[in-house]
């Protein structure tokens, strides 16, 4: 028998809403509290929560400075957040065997988004950074931060999420 995950504590969830926007918050507690969704077959595009994380990881310059670059320890990195996306989007925007239930808004947006970061990935000027290992002059660079600005937009078409609200309410917690 397979034990299931542990369950978050109440600091754990509150961290979990302090680092995350709203939506991909709710997804990792609605995960963590109901395992099972897992193993259900997808059909919309709310069911790809490690496509929105992706999205807004590489929507947030704040998050890259603080979690990219790590080198070994626990963090993230370019390779991993573009790699994550470009498998997901693929998944989702590929209709051979099912559509994924969205918009065509959302579909078009996912698919801009896409050839943006395959663009940038593939060209060669963009630093090689697969383990972290140039990842600030990706964060610093500004066909990046364009990319960036692009995704913002993706994921709260998306998500629904306002961003800039959700981040001012981080900045001015009500007490």
């Amino acid at each position: 028998m397979i034990p299931l995950p542990k369950k978050f504590s109440e600091e754990e969830k509150e961290e979990i809403k302090k680092i995350h926007p709203p939506f991909v918050a709710k997804k990792i507690l609605e995960l963590n509290a109901r395992p099972e969704i897992n193993d259900q077959i997808p059909t919309h595009i709310e069911d790809f929560y490690p496509l929105y994380l992706s999205i807004w990881k590489i929507s947030n310059k704040a998050y890259q400075e603080q979690y990219w670059g790590k080198q070994g320890q626990w963090g993230d990195n370019y390779g991993e957040t573009t790699l994550t996306f470009e498998e997901d989007a693929e998944a989702v925007l590929d209709t051979s065997d099912y559509a994924v239930d969205m918009t065509v808004k959302q579909r078009e947006m996912l698919q801009k988004l896409l050839d943006m970061v395959l663009e940038y990935d593939g060209d060669k000027n963009t630093p090689l950074s697969r383990y972290g290992e140039n990842d600030q002059a990706i964060i610093d660079d500004p066909k990046w931060q364009e990319i960036g600005k692009y995704a913002r937009l993706v994921y709260e078409e998306l998500s629904g999420d306002d961003l800039d609200a959700w981040e001012k309410q981080r900045e001015n917690p009500v007490s």
